[in-house]
């Protein structure tokens, strides 16, 4: 049984994040208006916040997520773990930004469908 409130919608794009230090990229695997599903290139406990990049389409938001699930370390070194987000901050016009993205880009029947933006790079 389903237990989600809020449907996952596959998206495929580039997340720029940022706990201390520089910022590095990372990969959406999946959204929806109140977390993602993300690949970083390193491991974050659950409880961190991250400051987050996000772009959508021709508009980025800016927003702060906690980890509330990631990737347990492999016997392999690994190179990019997953990491489950829940936003905790998200200003009013990105917040709208967001819902608007999820109407227009998964509209298809059911609500459900994919979405893919091009690869944005940190600035140094």
């Amino acid at each position: 049984m389903e237990k989600r409130k809020r449907t996952r919608h596959t998206y495929k794009g580039p997340i720029i994040y940022r706990q201390l230090g520089p910022a590095r990229a990372g990969s959406v695997h999946d959204l929806n208006e109140r977390g993602l599903m993300v690949t970083l290139a390193e491991r974050f406990p659950v409880g961190t916040l991250l400051d987050l990049l996000l772009s959508l389409g021709e508009r980025s938001i800016r927003a702060e997520a906690e980890v509330v699930w990631s990737q347990d370390a492999s016997t392999e070194q690994a190179t990019s773990w997953l990491h489950r987000l829940k936003f905790t901050s998200l200003d009013l016009q990105d917040r709208l930004s967001l819902e608007l993205f999820i109407a227009v880009a998964f509209s298809g029947e059911g609500g459900a469908g994919e979405a893919v933006v091009k690869e944005v790079r940190p600035k140094p």
